[in-house]
């Protein structure tokens, strides 16, 4: 497809960007492949992009979200001899799908092949990146699977602001390990919303050093044996940590720590508790103080700072009530409560949720 003619282009600037702005997500990414002019009349449309994701998978692709279409582009590879090379390697061809999503359903995916172009794998994903006024950037790296070394994509996407690891490796090797220490030491500094799903994590880097980092959110999905630390050094603003569970009495510790002061960043928090002890309110709420807001499922609490924070105990009857709420299945939802100190000169929502089994 890049080797199509745009006749359009003989026509007056004001005429082509006219023609430019009818066509396709993809035929705009082609037709800015065809010379330095033609690059510049489409940065110049400043065409919307909801998110772009990288995928760092056996070999890197990208995901375009336009809202109603998507464009995704797979870098095809010769063998590769030398161990863990960069994003300079030149592809064997592109191949490139598109979808167009409407209310219906998934829309028909429609392939083409595209020439490389002469342009590495990081040089196609600069170009990308440019033509578009993105949103949001995104890396997902597949522990086991990677097969090229991922600081150099913090170079070609500097503003990235969402990676996830993801580990589906039942035993993970040490080549394992270490390529989770290398993703989270080359990107931590610089992403501020992260996802960890059975991520294996030893040493210098652990859910609570992770925590320390100056995160918007943090995610972690099957942690290994999460206590008490993990959420005392937390200094991210959002936090979920689910499928592995907590002891109540240390989360009820962690609640009466930030009645404190502890954890001033934390506004959000969902985690599942160890309903091992009945009745298991008791154990969670033990000394809080605490106002019921709704009966048996929502307490609330105050910090010495004057914030409100509001716990709740997700179980059988109250899943019918979130379900009603139209919120995501299985966990609860909560509004803010606003609680300002006099002191004070913001509001500062902070909802707490817990999951007991």
């Amino acid at each position: 497809m890049t080797n199509l003619r745009f006749l359009f282009q003989r026509l007056p600037n004001d005429l082509c960007s006219m023609v430019l702005k009818t066509m396709e997500r993809h035929e705009i990414i082609a037709y800015s492949l065809t010379s330095k002019k033609a690059l510049s009349k489409v940065k110049s449309l400043g065409v919307s992009l909801k998110n772009a994701r990288i995928r760092m998978n056996d070999w890197p692709e990208i995901y375009l979200d336009f809202g109603n279409n998507t464009v995704q582009f797979n870098w095809k590879m010769d063998e590769i001899d030398e161990d863990m090379p960069g994003l300079e390697e030149i592809p064997i061809d592109v191949d490139v799908s598109v979808q167009k999503i409407d209310n219906s359903a998934m829309g028909h995916i429609e392939p083409f092949a595209w020439s490389n172009q002469g342009k590495s794998i990081g040089d196609w994903v600069k170009h990308i990146c440019s033509i578009f006024r993105c949103e949001l950037y995104e890396a997902d790296f597949h522990i086991g699977k990677i097969k090229y070394h991922v600081q150099s994509l913090r170079n070609i996407i500097p503003k990235l602001s969402k990676a996830g690891i993801y580990c589906f490796t039942a035993q993970p090797s040490e080549h394992d390990i270490k390529s989770t220490q290398n993703i989270l030491t080359t990107f931590l500094p610089c992403v501020k919303h992260f996802r960890l799903y059975r991520v294996p994590l030893q040493g210098n880097l652990s859910i609570q050093h992770i925590g320390m980092a100056n995160l918007k959110e943090l995610e972690v999905y099957y942690p290994q044996n999460p206590k008490l630390d993990d959420l005392l050094t937390l200094n991210a603003e959002r936090c979920t940590i689910l499928e592995n569970r907590f002891s109540l009495r240390d989360l009820n510790r962690f609640f009466k720590l930030w009645t404190k002061g502890s954890n001033p960043r934390l506004k959000f928090l969902m985690v599942h508790g160890n309903k091992e002890t009945i009745p298991s309110r008791n154990v969670l709420l033990k000394g809080l103080q605490e106002e019921e807001t709704i009966e048996g499922t929502v307490y609330t609490i105050k910090n010495c700072f004057g914030v409100c924070g509001r716990i709740a105990i997700l179980d059988n009857s109250f899943r019918k009530l979130l379900s009603s709420r139209k919120t995501f299945p299985g966990y609860p939802f909560l509004t803010p409560r606003y609680s300002l100190d006099q002191h004070l000169t913001s509001h500062t929502p902070f909802p707490f949720e817990t999951r007991p089994y």
